[in-house]
């Protein structure tokens, strides 16, 4: 006979990162340190011995090629988690490099707690199915703009994609632009280029770090 299973749904509404850092019972493991820009937090091949979840700033996984020049597979910024795909694949050590983007504050948590926790905090656990399930269709989601050819497509595809893993009235940019255009896979230059024709010709508004006023019915007609 299974145990019903059942999780509140003011739940859902609250993040993983912020459920963690409300943890009253387990509190005293974590430790919080900052990063400088450019500062390599962890080399690949570095054992896992904790959780890190980004309170400020933004960092990224990267490997270098032969001629040394760097690769990202991806960035986390704040409440993002790492590296949750790779501990919960049985991996025990970093299979990227692990450095600062941008001055970052992480808070970690040793994995044995994490393990506590989540045995011990049915919502906590849900929350982290949440994130995991959103970052890997956020994931999909990128590698599957690389089938459209054109700057404009791909920019189209990810704000309908964006909007379809959480509907919402805004869409957060990423914390600059070179990240959107290293996910795109396409320059800065030709990405700054292309939102400014896009924004003038009514597909979008875009304001700080936020999209806003779509025409989705629009962007979907490039996809």
């Amino acid at each position: 006979m299974y145990e019903h299973f059942s999780i509140p749904g003011e739940s859902c509404r609250i993040p993983f990162a912020d459920l963690c850092r409300r943890n009253s019972e387990f509190r005293t493991y974590f430790i919080r340190k900052t990063y400088d820009a450019s500062q390599c937090i962890h080399p690949q091949g570095t054992k896992i011995t904790s959780f890190g979840i980004v309170e400020t700033g933004i960092l990224k996984a990267v490997d270098h090629t032969r001629k040394d020049a760097e690769m990202c597979h991806a960035y986390f910024e704040a409440r993002d988690i790492f590296p949750e795909f790779l501990y919960f694949s049985g991996e025990k050590e970093y299979s990227y490099t692990l450095a600062a983007e941008k001055r970052s504050t992480v808070l970690w948590v040793p994995v044995q707690v994490m393990e506590e926790m989540l045995e011990k905090d049915r919502q906590l656990l849900y929350a982290l199915l949440l994130y995991v399930s959103q970052r890997g269709l956020k994931n999909q989601l990128y590698l599957n703009c690389l089938n459209y050819q054109t700057i404009r497509e791909r920019i189209a595809y990810w704000i309908v994609g964006m909007h379809d893993i959480a509907p919402a009235e805004t869409i957060r940019m990423p914390g600059s632009q070179l990240m959107l255009a290293n996910m795109l896979h396409v320059s800065r230059s030709s990405l700054n280029q292309e939102l400014k024709l896009m924004e003038k010709e009514g597909y979008f508004r875009i304001t700080g770090h936020e999209m806003q006023g779509w025409d989705k019915e629009k962007l979907e007609e490039l996809v």
